[in-house]
């Protein structure tokens, strides 16, 4: 048997991801195979004309594990002398060893296939060679290996190579420019490969193009476009019965969702995706079981976490793999922190770390990482700022922002401990700023699906109005003519005619207006905060513009952050949370002037904006709302939970700079919270605008 397995990747090819089980092939009828199955790959419209159909079909087998399929592929290479067969069933074997995870025989059984390649002049099997090699270099962090590789491919397809050949060549290009961090770059690439397997009729693997375009649009923050692309290729991956990209667009809707912080969705999409998986594909369902245990955790089924770490490990032990192992063991050590047990935490940041020096820039990073968070909670803030500085620098390096974003965040919390607010705030700011770039600021990714489906919803109504406009005209025109034909046919019956007439006109206006209703509740929904009440990120900062824009008196804003929320949840539970939330939102709201906006701006942050404050000053309204929470505990289930909350206020008084006007809420925010917290601090007020 040979050597096992290229690293994972879920954009890897067609080979799929399949369920446990099956029948196994006799050996007696190996050879009836080899010969009817060319007709059955030939119809399918097999990739590479000169693979052997038994083995396109192999390949094309969703019924049984990688295991099954990598000894039916050695079978296969045993039953004859044929160079060309043993050739391709080499580079079959190699393939599916990849999907168990076992690298090394995979990287040798595919050395072994180019070779034989270029002995035999076959250049479908070098080609489909190149690629998986493209793959295991990349997932390697063997970037100048990669290109090599790449070069190669781009020669055979600039010299004759067909549509198919330049649609691969140009997804493995795509998949090196995301691992460099060139997203922008990437894309294109992608959307020229789906163009071309479209052109081809191929909806597999223009399936698996949509799902890479996809990933990259919710790395950036386009998030609605995200998830209409991967639901699209869910529907053409079912459609076309391929288990393999099937399994990849729920997982990555999955991953979209858990992002949106819609935990349920997200754990019935991975759910779904792992059953595809099983076996078949040990990366794919390590990642699966490593995205179920941040799922559950949030959604607090711990036993569920519990399941899915234990699942994560036992396959990363299985498959020896060194990423994988990384992989299970962080998400082991993040799921130990959340449950308080520090010292199995660090058992567990101690056995990713083992593997080290044998993984790429990435995982070293998610070690680092883990390890912050370890002696974060172990109150060494010193050492866990040292540990920072070593994986910010790494991260920026490797162009992975999404990472740079959690570590800015993390180190944001550990200055504030310190009690350096001055480089707190400069973090804190650099956070906020990658936050903007990447857009993927919690509140702005709902807003983002939401604005979206109300976009669509109001282009539906708008339709329908347009339509029910139209009907009402024409129903008018008929009216007419008909009152016309009246002298004609008699007034009698004219009238019968007009009444039912009139009555459909009735029926359609009404109509009409409740569509209008039903619009002007989806925009409602669109600016409401559900759990507050109050207004939400969106419809605040437009309020803050419209504001600004028109009114000639003084306009301030505060932003008002509850004090150790995080502590809250962690003691008493998310709902205890939510209802501190909803008490803090109505006693604020109660001790502002009916006029002012008070808005949810993101998690436990408010904001309130006022259009100047007749006989009162703007600070003593801020202390009117801090004393208002300050005054009594939160009763939450018997439970008397104390509440505090930390006010920056800015005041200006032009038409425009929001950005000033909020960076400097923001940074009396900051010093609030560094001087203590539970207490009101004015910025440099008011503020001068140009």
């Amino acid at each position: 048997m040979l050597p096992r397995r290229i690293e994972g990747n879920p954009d890897m090819g067609r080979g799929g991801i399949g369920r446990k089980g099956g029948s196994w092939w006799r050996c007696g009828v190996l050879a009836t195979a080899f010969w009817l199955c060319l007709a059955v790959a030939s119809g399918a419209g097999a990739a590479n004309p000169s693979e052997p159909a038994a083995i396109a079909a192999l390949r094309a087998d969703q019924t049984r594990t990688a295991a099954q399929l990598e000894a039916q592929a050695a079978r296969l290479r045993a039953s004859t002398a044929d160079p060309r067969f043993r050739a391709w069933a080499t580079l079959a074997e190699a393939e599916f060893a990849n999907d168990q995870e076992h690298a090394d025989e995979a990287m040798a059984g595919l050395d072994q296939a180019i070779a034989q390649a270029d002995a035999l002049k076959l250049p479908d099997l070098r080609f489909e060679a190149l690629i998986r090699l493209s793959t295991v270099l990349v997932n390697r962090g063997r970037s100048k290996d990669t290109e090599a590789v790449l070069a190669k491919m781009q020669a055979m397809v600039e010299a004759g190579g067909n549509t198919r050949w330049r649609a691969q060549w140009l997804h493995e290009r795509g998949v090196l420019e995301r691992k460099l961090g060139r997203f922008e770059q990437a894309r294109a690439l992608f959307v020229q490969a789906r163009a071309l397997f479209h052109g081809i009729g191929d909806p597999v693997m223009e399936a698996r193009e949509m799902n890479s375009i996809g990933n990259l649009d919710g790395r950036t923050g386009r998030f609605s476009d995200a998830v209409a692309m991967h639901s699209d290729a869910l529907t053409m991956a079912r459609k076309a019965g391929d288990k393999a990209e099937t399994a990849r667009s729920l997982r990555m809707l999955g991953v979209l969702y858990l992002n949106l912080d819609d935990e349920e969705l997200a754990s019935r999409y991975l759910l779904e995706a792992l059953d595809y998986v099983e076996e078949r594909n040990r990366r794919e369902a390590i990642a699966l079981h490593g995205e179920l245990i941040g799922t559950f955790t949030r959604l607090e089924k711990l036993t569920e976490a519990e399941y899915h770490g234990q699942q994560a490990v036992r396959l990363a032990e299985l498959s020896g793999s060194h990423p994988n192992r990384v992989n299970a063991f962080t998400r082991m050590a993040e799921l130990r922190l959340l449950q308080g047990r520090i010292d199995e935490a660090e058992q567990w940041v101690a056995r990713a770390n083992e593997s080290r020096d044998h993984v790429a820039v990435r995982d070293r990073s998610l070690i680092g990482i883990s390890r912050m968070r370890v002696l974060a909670a172990r109150d060494r803030t010193a050492a866990a700022l040292k540990e920072a500085d070593a994986v910010l620098a790494d991260v920026r390096d490797l162009g992975d922002r999404i990472l740079e974003r959690s570590v800015l965040d993390l180190m944001s919390e550990l200055q504030l401990r310190a009690g350096d607010a001055a480089s707190a705030f400069a973090t804190r700011k650099a956070h906020q700023k990658l936050d903007k770039e990447l857009a993927i600021d919690v509140a702005a990714r709902r807003i983002a699906l939401l604005e979206s489906s109300l976009e669509r919803e109001r282009a539906k109504t708008e339709r329908e109005l347009l339509q029910r406009d139209n009907d009402i005209q024409a129903l008018r025109l008929n009216r007419q003519r008909l009152i016309a034909i009246a002298l004609l046919v008699g007034l009698a019956t004219v009238l019968v005619v007009s009444a039912l007439l009139y009555a459909r006109y009735r029926s359609t206006l009404r109509h009409r207006n409740e569509l209008r209703a039903s619009r002007d509740a989806l925009e409602r929904v669109a600016n409401t905060d559900a759990l507050t009440g109050l207004a939400n990120r969106h419809a605040a900062a437009r309020a803050l513009g419209e504001r600004l824009g028109r009114i000639p008196e003084p306009l301030t804003v505060m932003l008002l952050d509850l004090d150790e929320f995080k502590r809250i949840n962690d003691s008493h539970g998310h709902q205890a949370g939510d209802a501190v939330l909803q008490e803090a939102a109505k006693r604020m709201r109660a001790a502002l002037p009916e006029d002012a906006l008070l808005g949810r701006w993101g998690g436990e942050e408010f904001i309130a904006i006022l259009d100047g404050v007749p006989g009162r000053e703007p600070a003593s309204v801020a202390e009117a709302m801090r004393a208002a929470l300050a005054a009594a505990p939160v009763l939450f289930e018997g439970t008397a939970i104390p509440v505090t909350v930390s006010i920056g206020v800015a005041t200006a008084f032009a038409a425009d700079g929001i950005d000033t006007l909020l960076a400097e809420a923001d940074a009396a925010l900051y010093r609030a919270k560094g001087a203590g917290r539970n207490r009101v601090v004015y910025g440099r007020a008011p503020v001068a605008l140009a």
